[in-house]
């Protein structure tokens, strides 16, 4: 796991803005959203492009959804984990501004499903005081 530290955060959180912005504006994208679930090593994404008036499922390469998965490593937060869910957005008629939600808490829905394994990769990554361990993340404990 990398050293948690503000500036970590916000360059990735800048270069999620950064090239996101420039695919949107040379492919004439007016909005983009992606939701990222994840536990320990798995994550589960998806993303939808609003193209010429109609939304458009998994358009966004690939490169650029992973900038959401990266975003959830740099933001965890020791003692309080990682957040387990998150929606990105962008938009151009909102200039191009990185627009997010996160959860630290709600339980990730993966197919297949998440194991206490998982679990345990989650924790051992991204430690959590007792108190910030959801009642789902107690796993045979």
């Amino acid at each position: 796991m990398m050293e948690w530290s503000f500036e970590g955060q916000m360059e990735v959180a800048q270069a999620i803005a950064n090239q996101w912005g420039e695919w949107m504006r040379a492919n004439d994208v007016q909005e983009v959203v992606v939701e990222v679930e994840g536990v320990g090593a798995r994550a589960a994404v998806s993303s939808q492009v609003l193209y010429q008036g109609q939304w458009v499922n998994s358009a966004l390469p690939v490169e650029l959804v992973r900038l959401g998965v990266d975003l959830r490593v740099a933001m965890g937060r020791p003692g309080g984990g990682a957040w387990t869910w998150a929606r990105l957005s962008m938009s151009s008629s909102q200039g191009y501004k990185l627009v997010s939600d996160f959860n630290y808490d709600r339980e990730p829905v993966l197919d297949p499903p998440y194991t206490a394994q998982d679990v345990t990769q989650e924790l051992e990554a991204f430690p959590r005081e007792p108190n910030a361990i959801p009642d789902w993340m107690r796993i045979g404990g």
